[in-house]
């Protein structure tokens, strides 16, 4: 689903990049720097949480799109010349991926799959291109602070089949995602943390 107006002064927001900064860390303190080859990166908006995520945790290649054309042409004019080589951006669909089965090492979500209208086949599309031992690093907020008296007004999002915390991770472990064991749950508002795609 495209963003309205309010959703796009907040993903150009410094707020935002410091947030997302905020993000990276946890997922470092949750899994470390690993070796990761390839990443792919959903919703990658103007391309800063790539970024981050090439600086901070060292992914070597990561693959972002976004739905919106214009958000990956600035994602492509706000890449880095340092990191013109890892970072490639392309526009896609979040629910249809164009890729081969367990391709990438690592799977980037800033907050994009309450977003996304089948959420559901998202995570399936995830599960797919991700190889066993891979990691989803991910980031979601839920309906009790998207949809609230205010923010309901203000942000567009889909009004069927939103997902709660419960709801999330039992797709994920039916896409044989592992959440590791230092993710805190628990809240009703969001969730930040790391799964592993179950080795075979």
């Amino acid at each position: 689903m495209l963003m309205n107006w309010p959703e796009r002064l907040w993903i150009h927001s410094p707020v935002r990049r410091f947030v997302q900064a905020l993000e990276v860390k946890t997922w470092l303190s949750l899994c470390g720097r690993r070796k990761v080859h390839l990443a792919l990166e959903i919703g990658c908006g103007a391309g800063r949480g790539a970024q981050m995520v090439a600086r901070m945790m060292g992914y070597e290649t990561i693959v972002a799109f976004d739905l919106e054309e214009r958000l990956v042409r600035k994602s492509i004019r706000n890449r880095p010349r340092a990191l013109a080589e890892r970072l490639e951006f392309f526009v896609g669909d979040a629910q249809d991926l164009p890729f081969p089965d367990v391709c990438f090492d690592a799977v980037i979500n800033f907050g994009i799959i309450h977003h996304v209208i089948d959420w559901r086949r998202c995570i399936r599309e995830l599960g797919r291109v991700t190889k066993r031992g891979g990691l989803f690093c991910f980031e979601e907020i839920f309906p009790a602070l998207y949809a609230n008296a205010l923010l309901g007004r203000m942000l567009r999002h889909p009004t069927q089949d939103r997902f709660d915390e419960k709801a999330f991770l039992e797709e994920l472990r039916r896409n044989d995602f592992r959440l590791l064991p230092q993710v805190r749950t628990g809240s009703k508002y969001r969730i930040i943390g790391v799964a592993e795609k179950i080795p075979e």
